[in-house]
């Protein structure tokens, strides 16, 4: 390995503000397993400026010893064991809980990439043991050699969340335990046939002990149908009126053998709704009149979801009462959210909405919802679904209202992303077919002007001029489609090569000129060293460029200036094309280098594209391990992108694919090409033809297969994806021969 003489270069990878970058680069590494971090391997330094860039706790285990390094979030996580846990094994820092971890380190030290979710851990970072859960991944990381030299973690703490979703299951649990135990007779009916659902023992004892849930009340109860309590389901399943029945006779059968029994009730049917207000369902309550005391309605009123927070309220809004979790989510005492002080907690945008859907339905006695958000006791606000029904007494006055709020804050954001997606990809599709579309147009009218038998050679040279232009853009277009699905599913194989930054540039500078010089641009380079190294794809480095500088000519107003400029900065090569353009917004930046993004000034003025340009020009950059950011002091201020790429370190790059030959160089071979595509197939066919090869066709890979076996050509030339057989199996089968 090159040593760096000069030590703060050493430290680069260990740059930025951060708590731990600073600890990293005062720490003494001299005595520690590791070594002097210039002495550091380049597959470990990349990993830990990754680590100290990234905003999620992360940690990195590297060496024999496992030795760990981490960043400000995992600091946090660390709690009492940090700072001294920094440049410790992995399993001395966290030693209460080796049984846990040796497993796993194992598994990712085997060369596994894993995803761990609410894992359990009992550990002691505060003086205490306590229980914690997290979620994370573990990769294993590879060194110079080969071989896997350590393992990385990305980790979030789900402790609060793991123990909210306990609380929630115990309060479902909870309200469930009510309902079934509860003194008085209660049942959930769905749909219009009023299916029992649920009924608790109260209800089987008042039927029977008859089979109810899972058939409808005709079906369990026809003696129930027979005295009108159909008819009262019916209207409030259609009406959405809740139905109150007061000291209504009822008879019971009680099977075979046994008399029937009469009996006196009061009862509450009320009409269940779905998130869209719809009727689904009825909630049946009731008890014996001897049992009036019993309370039902706040069994009801809980039974009718699974609430977050619950709430009784008078009349006027009042808060009269409330559950716990109110007063854990904002932090009000009883003494201030009683009355009227929960208003407080409510964002004031929302308060008159609310305050709107209550009245209204106040004015009709009727149950009601309403989305507002409320302020956490931290200070921020989240978006909740209040569901409140009224409780009224036997002359239909309202005594109050009974209330649930539950978050639904991740779920509005969740669909808001998912329209922002559907909307992006409805965007992108109409882009995409208005670009294959523009070249359509002239590429049937020259091959109307090709087929014109009066046509002269001038006419069908232009022509097929413009197809071959015409079919290049579309191919650029599709390649650049193709080169952004391999980045994102890390496909693309760069060619590496030892390259002298001067030639990228002027192979660059040369190909976006001409576009230059048709909005008279000034088109300018700044070379500090020209014949300094990188290792890189030359092409794909070009591809970069290019992109940048087109960018660059295409939103600078004509007569502008652009420049690319090349610099030292430490072990790094920086490229910087600055334009004095349209320039960028704030809000601009932020998204530049998302996937199909084009801010409205730059629609404006563009000139054709699908806005995947800057997208995957930085995904070439970081797979040469470098990065590209964008700056603007805002519009009409120009732009500058910056392409950082570590300078070569001596290593000996990959082999690069083998040079071809000229086609009309190659001797004359005999060929099988096979394509489903007729087309396709025939007229690569006619081309193979007219430089003197013989050549066979077959439009499915069974006939492909079995020409091979009479023809043995001396190439193939296969699509992958044919009916019968694939271009895979066929290459297989050909293989197989003696002389494949």
């Amino acid at each position: 390995m090159d040593r760096i003489s000069n030590p703060q270069e050493s430290l680069a990878f260990l740059g930025g503000t951060s708590a731990m970058a600073r600890a990293m680069r005062e720490a003494d590494w001299a005595a520690s397993p590791l070594g002097p971090p210039q002495e550091w391997p380049q597959s470990l330094r990349s990993v830990v400026n990754l680590v100290l860039g990234s905003a999620f706790p992360m940690f990195v285990s590297w060496g024999p010893q496992l030795v760990t390094l981490y960043n400000d979030g995992y600091a946090v996580l660390c709690g009492e064991k940090h700072p001294a846990g920094l440049g410790q094994p992995i399993l001395e820092i966290w030693s209460e809980l080796r049984t846990d971890l040796e497993p796993l380190i194992a598994r990712a030290l085997a060369g596994e990439s894993f995803f761990v979710e609410n894992l359990l851990l009992r550990m002691r970072r505060h003086g205490f043991d306590e229980d914690t859960w997290f979620t994370f991944s573990y990769s294993p990381l590879v060194g110079e050699d080969g071989q896997i030299a350590g393992l990385y973690c990305t980790c979030i703490e789900t402790t609060q969340s793991v123990r909210t979703q306990q609380q929630l299951r115990a309060r479902e649990e909870w309200l469930q335990s009510l309902f079934h135990q509860a003194p008085g007779f209660a049942a959930v009916l769905r749909g219009p046939d009023h299916r029992f659902e649920m009924a608790n023992q109260a209800y089987s004892v008042l039927t029977g002990n008859r089979p109810l849930v899972g058939m409808t009340v005709a079906q369990a109860m026809p003696e129930a149908m027979e005295q009108g309590f159909g008819r009262w389901l019916d209207k409030v399943y259609a009406t959405g009126e809740a139905f109150v029945g007061r000291s209504v006779p009822v008879t019971v059968n009680q099977g075979e053998g046994k008399a029937p029994y009469e009996t006196i009730i009061d009862f509450l049917y009320q009409p269940l709704r779905d998130a869209q207000g719809q009727v689904e369902g009825i909630f049946i309550q009731g008890h014996e009149v001897t049992e009036q005391h019993r309370a039902q309605q706040v069994l009801q009123a809980f039974s009718d979801s699974i609430p977050a927070i619950a709430w009784v309220a008078a009349p006027d809004g009042g808060l009269e009462r409330f559950n716990a979790q109110w007063q854990d989510y904002t932090g009000q005492s009883a003494q201030l959210a009683l009355g009227h002080g929960w208003v407080s907690a409510v964002h004031p945008d929302d308060l008159p909405k609310a305050r709107a859907a209550w009245e209204a339905a106040r004015g009709g006695n009727q149950a009601w919802q309403a989305e507002y958000r409320l302020r956490r006791q931290d200070g921020v606000y989240r978006w909740f679904l209040a569901r409140v029904v009224p409780q009224l007494d036997e002359s239909g006055r309202l005594l109050r209202w009974f209330g649930t709020t539950t978050d639904i804050d991740d779920a509005r954001h969740a669909t808001q992303t998912l329209r922002q997606a559907d909307q992006q990809k409805d965007e992108f599709l109409a882009t995409l077919a208005h670009e294959l579309r523009n070249p359509l147009a002239p590429i049937r009218t020259a091959v109307h002007l090709l087929g014109r038998p009066n046509a002269d050679e001038q006419t069908r040279s232009r022509a097929a001029e413009v197809i071959g232009r015409q079919v290049g853009y579309m191919a650029r277009l599709l390649d650049d489609l193709i080169d952004v699905a391999r980045i994102t599913q890390r496909k693309l194989v760069l060619k590496k090569e030892r390259v002298q930054v001067g030639s990228i540039v002027d192979a660059v500078l040369e190909a976006a000129r001409p576009l230059a010089d048709a909005k008279q641009h000034l088109l300018s380079a700044v070379l500090q060293d020209s014949k300094a190294e990188v290792l890189a794809d030359p092409i794909r480095m070009a591809q970069v460029l290019i992109n940048l500088l087109n960018n660059a000519v295409k939103y600078t107003d004509p007569g502008g200036s652009i420049q690319l400029a090349v610099r030292r900065e430490s072990n790094e090569l920086c490229l910087t094309v600055m334009d004095n353009g349209i320039g960028l917004t704030p809000l601009a930046l932020e998204h530049v280098f998302a996937m199909f993004a084009q801010e409205q000034t730059a629609i404006e003025r563009s000139e054709g594209g699908l806005g995947i340009g800057l997208a995957l020009a930085k995904g070439l950059v970081q797979l040469h391990g470098g990065s590209l950011s964008a700056h603007s002091a805002g519009v009409g201020q120009g732009s500058s992108f910056v392409v950082r790429l570590p300078l070569d370190d001596g290593q000996e790059p990959p082999a690069t694919a083998c040079h071809g030959h000229n086609a009309a160089q190659v001797p004359a071979r005999k060929v099988l090409l096979a394509d489903d595509n007729r087309d396709s197939a025939e007229t690569l066919a006619d081309l193979l033809r007219s430089y003197g090869h013989d050549v066979h066709t077959a439009h499915d890979g069974a006939k492909a297969a079995e020409l091979a076996m009479q023809l043995q050509p001396d190439v193939l030339i296969l699509d992958i994806g044919m009916p019968g057989m694939t271009g895979y199996e066929v290459a297989r089968h050909v293989r197989a021969q003696s002389w494949g």
